[in-house]
């Protein structure tokens, strides 16, 4: 899509579907007008909240891939690329690339496998992967300290830190007005990644006590990563098989994506290590819409820095709208954090569709065979390292045919980043004192989590328990709504299961809200006395 010039329908379409517009009529609500209002709390009695800044919004949207239409259509072909699956072709696309930045154009391909190592699309351009069309990542080994051609050192932030790192195989990186579009597919072919880093970096890892550095020097590439760029829009592609996390938005002002599907679902080899769907990192004025997306790890996820580098950098992840997804298989439904440093605020995240496929392999993040491939409907995560404030966040019209929790909140992804005795000198790398790096104080490691509103979620049925809440100490999840919640507290099997439990809770009202068993008997959920108070309106309390 080029907003430049359908600005009008993408604000009409922006504003027709703000309040809320409805994949499931038993979710229904009358649409209302949203305004900027930083710093806002729940209203009181449960009314709904003002978050995301739409007139931010549509501004920074109103330049999302803008590059003139009138630009040339530049074909790979002409530079070279064979499209035959086995020649490498990174040379003669990024040759056409260059050029379609320098005359603002457009970069197509014949039908035919691309077979390539990291390319970087530059300001002003298109790159359109129509039908027919596969771009197939060149797989080789980019552990720390090997150094690839293919895929190039570059500086960037994984998980939260500032480092040199592999560059993604579709990089816009100090760029603005990019789109990405088509309905062909990137395919990352990411097994040989997993496979080194389950049978070679683990066990090293682990046999080294440095677990906590295991993604860090593993190096796997990203499908496309936005860094320090403007105006981007990613649509309709379908990206799968992604080495590391799929869509990486890092300190990106103004992104549309739109129609993107994503398969990176469990296989037989029982590996795939973190391969989120969306990731919106440090980064503002975000429409992330239509998503279709299967993943080992986090599906739609918003981070904002790790610990004392993320505390140094601290910019918050801000203005977010999340909206007429679709997820089939992931860690969550809607996840934010661990990476909470810079802060979130002002999201909303509304019609969200939960449709668990049945497992067919116990996967690493916590869904098991034969059971719902999510495992929670929403997770809220940190450390006592992170710090980070989270506020201002309404969910609503979520629909959740399974999963094994409702809510997780935890704050337990702790950073036990230390080097042992005797390690060797030569074997650390440049990067790691980065990580290593802590708050300056201990209250500033303390994340917040406030001002949230959940509204109009139905959940059919629920494995392991409903809730599952805890934070660290001097922590606490406050004033949190939760209207017209309707969760059936009872297995695929048909077991009733446990209400779980709520630490740490400050000022929670339930407001015509429902946890219940099959024959709508409510089922219990634990509160913590010694850490919660304020928490009303749940029949069964």
């Amino acid at each position: 899509m080029n907003i430049k010039y359908l600005a009008p329908l993408a604000a009409a379409a922006l504003v027709a579907g703000w309040g809320g517009g409805e994949s499931n009529a038993s979710l229904h609500e009358t649409p209302a007008a949203f305004v900027s209002q930083s710093n806002a709390a729940t209203p009181a009695g449960g009314g709904d909240p003002k978050t995301v800044d739409m007139a931010a919004l549509l501004k920074a949207l109103g330049g999302a891939g803008a590059n003139p239409s009138t630009g040339p259509v530049i074909n790979v072909a002409d530079y070279g690329a064979k499209g035959d699956g086995t020649t490498d072709d990174t040379a003669a696309i990024q040759k056409a690339l260059n050029d379609a930045s320098a005359r603002q154009g457009t970069v197509v391909f014949p039908q035919g496998d691309f077979l390539t190592g990291a390319l970087f699309v530059k300001s002003n351009t298109t790159l359109r992967i129509d039908e027919g069309v596969t771009l197939r990542a060149i797989q080789v080994d980019t552990s720390w300290p090997k150094v690839s051609e293919a895929y190039p050192q570059i500086q960037t932030r994984v998980q939260g830190i500032e480092m040199q790192s592999v560059a993604a195989i579709i990089n816009i990186d100090h760029s603005e007005n990019v789109t990405i579009t088509g309905n062909g597919t990137i395919d990352g072919q990411g097994q040989s990644w997993w496979d080194h880093y389950y049978l070679v970096g683990r066990p090293q890892h682990d046999k080294d006590k440095v677990g906590w550095a295991l993604n860090y020097d593993e190096q796997r590439p990203r499908t496309i990563e936005s860094f320090e760029s403007k105006n981007v829009t990613i649509k309709d592609v379908t990206l799968r098989n992604s080495p590391f996390w799929t869509v990486h938005l890092a300190y990106t002002d103004g992104a549309h994506v739109d129609g993107v599907k994503i398969r990176n679902l469990m296989n037989a080899s029982g590996r795939m290590p973190s391969t989120d769907g969306v990731d919106i990192d440090s980064s503002r004025n975000v429409l992330v819409e239509n998503a279709d997306i299967q993943a080992n790890d986090d599906a739609l996820v918003i981070k904002s820095g790790r610990d004392g580098d993320g505390l140094r950098v601290h910019r918050p992840s801000e203005n977010i709208l999340i909206r007429n997804s679709l997820v089939t298989a992931g860690a969550a439904g809607f996840t934010i954090g661990s990476e909470t440093s810079g802060g979130v605020r002002n999201v909303e995240v509304y019609n969200i569709d939960l449709k668990p496929m049945v497992a067919q392999y116990n996967s690493n993040i916590g869904y098991k065979a034969g059971g719902p491939t999510v495992f929670s409907g929403f997770i809220f995560k940190s450390a006592p390292t992170r710090g980070g404030t989270m506020e201002d966040v309404y969910v609503h019209n979520v629909n959740i045919e399974g999963a094994y929790y409702l809510l997780r909140a935890e704050q337990n992804w702790g950073s036990t980043n230390t080097i042992p005795d005797g390690y060797p000198a030569e074997k650390v790398p440049p990067f790691w004192s980065a990580i290593m790096e802590m708050p300056a104080t201990s209250e500033a490691g303390i994340p917040h989590f406030r001002n949230f509103t959940f509204k109009n979620i139905k959940m059919a049925s629920v494995e392991s328990k409903v809730f599952d809440v805890s934070a660290t100490a001097g922590s606490s999840y406050e004033n949190f709504t939760f209207k017209n919640i309707d969760v059936n507290a009872t297995s695929s099997k048909g077991a009733t299961v446990s209400g779980g439990s709520i630490r740490n809770a400050q000022n929670w009202t339930f407001i015509n809200s429902s946890v219940h068993d099959a024959q709508g008997n409510p089922v219990g959920v634990s509160l913590d006395a010694a850490t919660t108070s304020g928490v009303t309106g749940l029949s069964g309390w």
